[in-house]
């Protein structure tokens, strides 16, 4: 394996500030803050609060979705919550958290920045929101970002593709990740209820806890939370010995994280206000340099009103507004070198009715955000993104019939301060470019056969190019590269068929589905074989110190996909069940344009597994085969991904402890990943970090939590 080359360019003294103070549509916020506080006393002032007879009770351990509504038209395409989600929580990401469905796969910059990819998409391709508002973050610009999302804080993550995703995002073509906390609550609530939880895992020799705690009495509500989790560097899997081996671990891998939220809402019968304050920190080390820590924090602040039973047209009536403070320091032992900052602010209006025989979702939502990336290693001029939408989004059915329609119109202008106050010349100078992107979905299911749905989406996606896409110049120490984005590119524009069946009956499920994807512009990150040095002049990429360039480049694509996912029972005897499921993937990606195929895309790959149950108890052994990728274009430096063969094996179960008067349950796991302590390299990494992050070796993982 070559040794990985690490540029560090002279230090500026410039450029570490943005020295512009953010300025978001003041006159359109200040007219729509007017709106919403108009709203919130109507709300409280005609009869909406009132101390309601039905509360919710939060108290169940292990929610599940019914089966005909998961992945039928409208609904979520992907849940995992309850039981499954407290299995996954314990790696601290977003792509750990949904590792195992079909479809999914993640970035995986080693264990602490690990976003989710969807069909083989990722970046602004998949949005992620957080109480349906967006997350305001830096992860979508660089893999080694992680997002201030930590599942040990949520009780739900959803996947959303078609015309569900078009409530949130149009240019989400691969999905959107919809994660949920119950912060605010929007329904009466009485008592206490809450989950305690302690998960660790001997690999990174991780702790982590989180807790989770809601109260009312029928009109206030209060809800509070808090995690925390530490891990070392993780255990290097058996034979790898590249150079950030150190010790038997891979160098630079650990964590600390932490986080809460308090939340307080008045509710009743008819309506609810509510506000949120949450904040999340976390500090990493970046593996591809010993000597690079990242400094994460992000502060949301959220307001929530909704009024029910409007009208005889008008279901409800729902005003969101988020506000998020995000920085992210890059520092180089431990002194601060570049700085990414993050100001975004989002009001929404959401409204129900029934008409034409549907139920529909509509409303508008404006989003605007500056964004920098500034220091020593400026790769990112001060940029400032506006965006208006409009949406609509109906579900409804008829007989065997079921259908969903949606469409979305958006208004984005995204502007580079360019040189400015920054500093840096090679930013060059101010300039905006404004786009209309337009996107639809149409999603049929016909049941033609008792218990049998064939399901159909064609959906149209348009996406205004990112800020980064367009105005990136320089080199960004993480993805040891000299990026270079392209004030040029048109709106990306894709058209998605999709075509599957599904069946379920008790335990015994079966789904099979294909898809094709045709992008008219794709906006990828290519590597050009050529090198630049730190400041930007093309160099023979045998000097000393020199950065592969990656730019933006607009191509023609075709991704075309197929998964399946089925279980069902083998064996039953005495109370105890066998079953076997078999999970499998397949997805070709091409440049069309190149005539090679795209970037960092999973390889085939088929997991099968046994699972035995006994009353509340389950024990799992599953295999997944992943295949070689060879499938990589010519600017790959890491080449062929070597397929592979693990062993992993997990029990859990649950049981009601001896205290709290049989209020208090508890959910427990236990598991043995890579059993084998096979040598794993994930191929949807990017190349210059792939053969410096294996996944982990053998790891014994436990969890238990408690609630009540």
């Amino acid at each position: 394996m070559t040794q990985h080359k690490r540029w560090r360019g002279a230090r500026r003294a410039n450029g570490m500030t943005t020295g512009r103070t953010m300025g978001i549509a003041c006159g359109s916020t200040g007219v729509i803050a007017g709106v919403v506080s108009g709203f919130i006393a109507g709300v409280l002032g005609f009869g909406g609060i009132a101390q309601a007879d039905d509360a919710v009770s939060l108290g169940e351990i292990a929610v599940q979705a019914p089966p005909a509504v998961v992945g039928m038209p409208g609904a979520p395409s992907v849940i995992r919550e309850g039981t499954a989600l407290f299995a996954h929580q314990d790696g601290g990401t977003l792509g750990a958290a949904l590792s195992g469905l079909p479809g999914l796969d993640s970035t995986w910059y080693g264990p602490n920045s690990n976003r989710p990819i969807v069909r083989g998409l990722d970046g602004h391709r998949v949005a992620i929101e957080l109480n349906g508002m967006p997350s305001f973050d830096a992860s979508a610009v660089s893999y080694d970002h992680n997002a201030p999302v930590n599942p040990l804080s949520l009780n739900k993550i959803e996947v959303l593709r078609g015309p569900a995703a078009l409530r949130y995002s149009g240019g989400a073509a691969g999905g959107v990740i919809a994660a949920e906390d119950d912060a605010i609550a929007l329904r009466p609530v009485t008592g206490i209820s809450g989950r305690v939880q302690l998960q660790g895992a001997s690999a990174s020799r991780r702790l982590a806890t989180a807790t989770s705690v809601d109260a009312g009495n029928g009109l206030y509500a209060l809800h509070v939370d808090g995690f925390a989790s530490h891990a070392g560097n993780y255990a290097a899997p058996g034979g790898y010995a590249g150079p950030s081996l150190v010790n038997g671990r891979i160098d630079n891998s650990g964590s600390a994280q932490r986080g809460g939220t308090l939340g307080f809402s008045l509710t009743g019968e008819r309506g609810a206000v509510g506000f949120s304050v949450g904040q999340t920190r976390d500090r990493y080390g970046v593996i591809v340099d010993p000597a690079t820590t990242i400094d994460m924090r992000s502060t949301n602040y959220a307001l929530k009103a909704e009024r029910r039973q409007v009208a005889d047209w008008l279901n409800s009536i729902r005003v969101s507004i988020n506000h998020t403070n995000y920085q992210h320091q890059e520092l180089d032992n431990g002194v601060p070198a570049t700085t990414f900052l993050n100001r975004g602010s989002s009001v929404r209006l959401d409204l129900n009715s029934d008409a034409l025989g549907m139920n529909w979702d509509y409303g508008l939502q404006y989003t605007g955000f500056q964004f920098s990336a500034l220091g020593d290693e400026s790769f990112l001029p001060v940029t400032h993104t506006r965006q208006w939408a409009g949406f609509a989004v109906g579900k409804g059915e008829s007989g065997r019939w079921h259908y969903s329609v949606g469409t979305r119109v958006e208004r984005v202008s995204v502007a580079s301060d360019g040189e400015g106050v920054s500093g840096v010349t090679r930013f060059g100078t101010a300039q905006t470019q404004r786009s209309t992107p337009i996107s639809a979905s149409l999603s049929l299911a016909y049941e033609f056969a008792p218990n049998w749905q064939a399901i159909t989406t064609l959906s149209h996606n348009e996406r205004a190019p990112a800020f980064d896409e367009l105005y990136a110049n320089g080199p960004h120490d993480a993805t040891a590269a000299y990026e270079l984005g392209n004030p040029n590119l048109s709106r990306e524009r894709s058209q998605t068929l999709e075509a599957g069946v599904r069946w379920q009956v008790a335990e015994s499920k079966f789904s099979a589905t294909g898809y094709v994807s045709q992008y008219q512009n794709f906006i990828g990150l290519m590597g050009t074989n050529q090198c630049r040095d730190g400041d930007g002049a093309v160099v023979d990429c045998t000097t000393a110190d020199a950065l592969p360039e990656f730019d933006y480049q607009g191509v023609r694509a075709r991704l075309v996909g197929a998964e399946l996912s089925t279980q069902h029972p083998l064996a039953q005897w005495g109370g105890q069940t066998l079953s076997g499921r078999l999970t499998a993937n397949a997805l070709r990606a091409d440049n069309l344009s190149a005539g090679e195929p795209l970037p960092r895309i999973a390889p085939y790959a088929l997991t099968p597994a046994l699972i035995w149950r006994s009353g509340a108890i389950a024990v799992e052994l599953n295999t997944p085969l992943v295949a070689r990728q060879t499938r990589v274009p010519a600017t790959d430096t890491a080449g062929v991904t070597p397929g592979y063969a693990l062993v992993n094996l997990r029990a859990s179960g649950s049981f009601a402890p001896p205290l709290g008067n049989g209020r208090v349950g508890a959910l427990w796991y236990v598991s043995l990943d890579n059993l084998t302590n096979r040598t794993v390299y994930a191929a949807t990494s990017i190349d210059t970090m792939r053969l410096l992050a294996p996944k982990p070796g053998r790891s014994l993982n436990a969890g238990i939590q408690l609630a009540f």
